[in-house]
């Protein structure tokens, strides 16, 4: 047979736009919101305890300054995600040095103004019922915590603008930055709260989704799928055939983190997964299943090209039974599509994806039964099937410790005359909370060398 240098032969083609773009889709979340109404001002609050010492008024003044600013970029119209981080990167060392400047001063550290912090999720956030329900708490950690889970959605949002301009590296990069913020508040700092705070632990169903310890591991094992997702794309964006091989074992891994992200939600925080937006979860669930399908096809096109004509067959067989749409609501396949879910946009290059593989196969059938005469197994063998490659991309996270606690005095006050801290006082509320009675506080240093003394302020603050 004469081939003229213009013959296609579609056993050989190589994997189309549409397995690129199925393989890099991802979930963008909206960021929590602080409530409009909030006039909280830390310079005004802490007044009197801070008049005598311009450096405490110069870190108030600036946390002032950063919480404006962050307030701005939230009721935007568009939120500018890049300088929404910049300020957040800011605000949440000097909220840090404020909550260990009341934490080791509790007898001087009094407020001129009650503060009550008022946010509301952007985990729990539903589009379709875009009323939001703020949250009030008087915890200075409670502000910190969301500042910090504020900065962790709106780095991933930076993330999917990036894999929207096709620069994967980077979205890759952010990605795996949001998993180590997250992975902080879920291992560190809120089960250190949470130890301390029997009030908080009984408040379960009213706490906003990024304050639970198990929200937050769940949350890190999603994104760092989303990184090990982009990784594959920086592959496939690539010119030439890929490491098919390595980029089944990398969408197999992929299935799993995402399937470790819903067990790890339900099992830990089953009140707050209640809260999800519906047609996020029905994202995740088509994103498992696809995954698992991209998985077995790039096992397929791995074995054909290593002349394993039938196993190649049974994968892509398995793969074209993966991406069908499921007949029930438990059984395999992907997840029903309504006309109002925003997987619609993805219908496309799920049907072109379908369509390649079905030619693929067809080829592929063909050929083996006219030249390599293969037996095809009903299903990928054992010792063929895929080894999941979970990467755990991640960049690790943790707060600025270099800032030394602020001093705090209370003007013509003795230290015998400054009395106990109320019970108020000694909730943990950043209102008031430390050590010293008008002196200078103890260095972060200082302070966290002493054992007897942590364990004090931490009861303080619980």
């Amino acid at each position: 047979m004469i081939m003229s240098d213009n013959y296609f032969d579609p056993s050989s083609a190589s994997h189309p736009d549409s397995v690129l773009r199925l393989s890099s889709a991802v979930h963008r979340f909206a960021i929590p919101f602080i409530n409009p109404k909030d006039q909280i001002s830390f310079e005004a609050s802490f007044n009197t305890c801070s008049k005598s010492h311009s450096n405490t008024i110069a870190a108030l003044q600036q946390a002032d300054n950063r919480r404006r600013e962050i307030k701005a970029a939230m009721a935007s119209g568009k939120v500018i995600h890049s300088s929404l981080s910049t300020s957040l990167a800011e605000y949440i060392p000097v909220v840090n040095q404020i909550l260990l400047s009341c934490k080791f001063q509790p007898e001087v550290a009094r407020l001129d103004k009650h503060v009550v912090f008022s946010w509301s999720s952007g985990i729990e956030y539903n589009k379709h019922n875009k009323s939001r329900e703020f949250s009030d708490s008087e915890a200075l950690m409670f502000e910190l915590v969301l500042s910090i889970a504020t900065y962790a959605l709106s780095e991933s949002n930076i993330g999917c603008d990036s894999c929207v301009d096709g620069d994967f590296p980077r979205a890759s990069r952010q990605f795996a930055k949001t998993a180590g913020i997250f992975q902080y508040l879920g291992e560190d700092m809120l089960p250190n709260w949470m130890a301390n705070s029997v009030q908080h632990a009984e408040l379960e169903n009213q706490t906003l989704a990024e304050t639970r310890v198990g929200v937050c591991l769940a949350m890190q094992h999603l994104y760092m799928a989303m990184a090990q997702q982009m990784a594959v794309a920086t592959v496939l964006a690539k010119p030439g055939t890929p490491n098919y091989a390595l980029l089944g074992k990398l969408s197999s891994g992929i299935a799993a983190e995402m399937d470790t992200f819903v067990t790890t939600f339900r099992s830990k925080s089953p009140v707050h997964m209640s809260r999800i937006d519906p047609a996020f979860l029905t994202l995740i669930t088509f994103l498992i299943n696809i995954q698992h399908s991209l998985g077995l096809y790039f096992l397929g096109r791995s074995l054909w090209l290593n002349s394993e004509y039938g196993v190649a067959i049974a994968a892509i067989s398995e793969a074209t039974v993966a991406a069908r749409t499921r007949t029930t609501p438990t059984g395999r396949g992907l997840p029903e599509i309504e006309s109002t879910s925003p997987l619609q946009s993805l219908l496309p290059e799920l049907s072109n994806y379908r369509k390649h593989m079905a030619s693929l196969l067809q080829s592929w059938e063909k050929d083996n039964m006219l030249v390599y005469f293969n037996k095809v197994p009903p299903s990928v063998p054992a010792d063929k099937a895929l080894k999941p490659i979970r990467l755990k991309k991640i960049e690790e996270y943790c707060l600025d410790m270099t800032k030394d606690p602020l001093p705090f005095s209370l003007p013509g006050v003795c230290d015998q005359q400054i009395s106990s801290p109320t019970k108020l006082e000694n909730k943990s509320n950043g209102s008031n909370a430390g050590s010293s009675k008008g002196t200078d506080p103890p260095s972060y240093d200082d302070a966290m060398t002493n054992s007897s003394f942590q364990e004090q302020v931490d009861s303080d603050l619980a």
